[in-house]
């Protein structure tokens, strides 16, 4: 059935069958079917659907909603389906919904495709051919992208789409001067002029445009268009063109406004870091950019998740997209030293530097960092301080300016919420930007197109890494208790060391071993003079920051006999409905405390089910009832 169907993004969302339109239905119904062709075969989370279509602030009826729109719309593809029947095109299975579609009938993954082609071509010198790749990807467009969607994923789309197209005009401009025979540049041009009009800041188009003006000899208007462009960008946003275009223009004032000129074009020399002026005035040699922590020397396992890491790096670059990579998990899971472990792998694919900034979402320190200091250590370190008196808005846009066209890898650490990471996306296609969160930040995947992995415990690695923490004779001649240890620990890297480091100052460490799991593991795992390596405090870093009645919901789950129920059973225990536990229990899942391997079924990890039967011991200790108001 699928091959018989056809979806078009770029312009008014539709879906044809056989040549004939659908009638898809009311704007978010629509909406959510954008949502699953943009990502055509890829599952998409009941979760990530809801933010994606009504946003962050969704109504307690959204998810009954998804239902009855993915309903809907499969009888609608497959009107030939019985009822029952398993869908073909809409599937669905314990995490969300696929769309089974050939790219190549979907109209925006046609888009990418043309273009990703046309750069292959490009690095190859196969100019003309390009150009028809570039033309063919442009007369995909038929209006405004995602017409007739709305919410929050439509919007970024739409934002993201529209600076893609633009690029490619830039890159068809850009070829088309470089054909060797003539080429009539006088309908280019008006779209040049048109475009500029829009975009006025936009310093590659206007650099094109001027390029244009000088081959037919119009140096005067060029000139005009550099100090319009010049006046604008010191009345909106403090700042001087570029060094490329104001090499350009002093050029065209020294060959003077006669004849027609060849000059260089605006990407003609390679980007590299920029040169920062200094008090004096004269420009700084660029520092190498080189901040990335020190890898863990005893790094272990991980093999299958740095591959996958690896692959969305690879896939986001091939598909010529701003590749931001989220990592997260439990607390304690290793999600920072995977991270820095990938970061220096990849390295050497960008030269331009490599920068790393703590965002604080958890810890006992300040706060989580604010868009104001975060933006001032990234300037910072791109040797460009923000001047007294600038504004968030003009801050970003510098950030951008300098990043532009530059290798650069970006490491956001311990994020909290999106709209910590969001302001400091890039959206420049050389550069990347890897997130680590306990938080999901589903936000970041639905509307950024973050690319995500969700790290989970160790189980074989975990008992290679606790057989490096207390020997590996001790770890094989044990090998039952070890691991009987490792799944006590639910795989927790943290923990693992935590337990191996202790194990081996005992005298007698296989005695300790044999014994380490029996009572209170959780109160074991403590460091003594150093409270932020213990699990309880690492762990009550996510508690902690809950609202009450979510962590109220935590504790309660603490009574249960064992790590895993239903959301039934979680009701009973906190003494509330299903639909209210289902609120508190959404929370825990994106805060990484609890999982939610299958629809409405729940588990914790090991650990963390033994830090929430600590905090409900404590509460009927004290006196309280773990019970959630409603």
């Amino acid at each position: 059935m699928g091959d018989t169907t056809h979806v078009t993004l770029l312009g008014p969302v539709m879906a044809f069958r056989d040549g004939q339109g659908l009638e898809l239905g009311s704007p978010r119904q629509r909406t959510l079917f954008a949502v699953l062709a943009a990502h055509a075969n890829q599952v998409i989370s009941r979760e990530e659907l809801v933010t994606a279509v009504w946003g962050l602030d969704a109504p307690a009826t959204a998810m009954n909603s998804v239902y009855t729109y993915v309903a809907r719309l499969r009888r609608l593809l497959e009107p030939a389906r019985s009822q029952r029947g398993p869908s073909d095109l809409l599937v669905s299975d314990s995490l969300g919904y696929r769309l089974q579609l050939p790219p190549s009938q979907v109209d925006f993954k046609r888009f990418k495709a043309h273009l990703k082609r046309a750069r292959r071509l490009k690095e190859t010198q196969a100019v003309e051919r390009a150009v028809q790749e570039i033309n063919a990807a442009l007369a995909l467009w038929h209006g405004a992208p995602y017409g007739g969607a709305t919410g929050p994923f439509a919007d970024a789309e739409r934002r993201a789409l529209t600076e893609l197209r633009l690029t490619a005009i830039e890159d068809r401009m850009e070829l088309l001067h470089q054909l060797e025979h003539d080429v009539d540049f006088s309908g280019e041009l008006s779209e040049l002029s048109s475009l500029v009009r829009k975009y006025p800041l936009r310093e590659r188009l206007r650099h094109l445009l001027m390029l244009g003006y000088t081959r037919f000899g119009r140096q005067v208007e060029a000139v005009e268009e550099y100090h319009d462009l010049r006046t604008r960008l010191a009345e909106e946003q403090g700042l001087e063109p570029g060094e490329r275009i104001q090499r350009f223009y002093e050029d065209i004032l020294r060959i003077g406004p006669s004849s027609r000129m060849s000059l260089p074009l605006p990407e003609a020399e390679p980007a590299g870091p920029p040169s920062v002026p200094t008090a004096s005035g004269r420009a700084a040699p660029p520092t190498q950019l080189a901040q990335l922590a020190r890898d863990i020397p005893d790094f272990t396992g991980r093999a299958a998740e740095l591959r996958q890491l690896r692959q969305l790096v690879e896939s986001a670059e091939s598909a010529g997209e701003s590749a931001v990579i989220l990592i997260n998990g439990a607390p304690g899971i290793g999600k920072t030293a995977v991270a820095i472990r990938i970061a220096h792998a990849l390295s050497p694919r960008f030269p331009d530097g490599q920068l790393q900034l703590d965002l604080r979402g958890y810890g006992d320190g300040p706060g989580p960092m604010q868009l104001d200091e975060a933006l001032r250590h990234l300037l910072d370190a791109l040797g460009a301080p923000p001047r007294a008196g600038m504004d968030i808005e003009r801050q970003r846009t510098l950030l951008r300016s300098l990043v532009a066209g530059r290798r650069l890898l970006i490491l956001l650490d311990n994020a909290a919420y999106v709209q910590q990471v969001r302001p400091l996306l890039l959206g420049d296609a050389s550069c990347l930007v890897i997130v680590t969160s306990r938080n999901s930040l589903t936000g970041l995947t639905v509307r950024d197109g973050a690319r995500r992995i969700t790290l989970s415990g160790m189980a074989e690695d975990g008992v290679e890494l606790f057989g490096r923490m207390v020997g590996r004779p001790l770890a094989a001649h044990a090998e039952t208790e070890a691991r009987r240890l490792v799944e006590a620990c639910g795989g927790i890297p943290l923990a693992l060391r935590i337990a191996g480091t202790r194990i081996g100052m005992y005298p007698a460490p296989e005695r300790a071993l044999a014994r380490f799991c029996e009572g209170d593991l959780l109160g074991r795992l403590d460091v003594l003079g150093d409270d932020h390596s213990s699990l309880k405090t690492v762990f009550g870093w996510s508690y902690d920051p809950l609202p009450e009645d979510v962590r109220l919901m935590f504790r309660a789950l603490g009574g249960s006999t064992k790590p895993g129920f239903g959301l039934k059973s979680a009701g009973r225990l906190a003494g509330i409905t299903p639909r209210v536990a289902r609120r508190g229990l959404d929370v825990l899942v994106e805060e990484s405390l609890v999982q939610e391997p299958v629809h409405d079924h729940f588990r914790l990890n090991p650990l963390i089910f033994a830090y929430a039967r600590h905090l409900y011991h404590r509460d009927m200790t004290l006196g309280a009832t773990p019970t959630v108001s409603c």
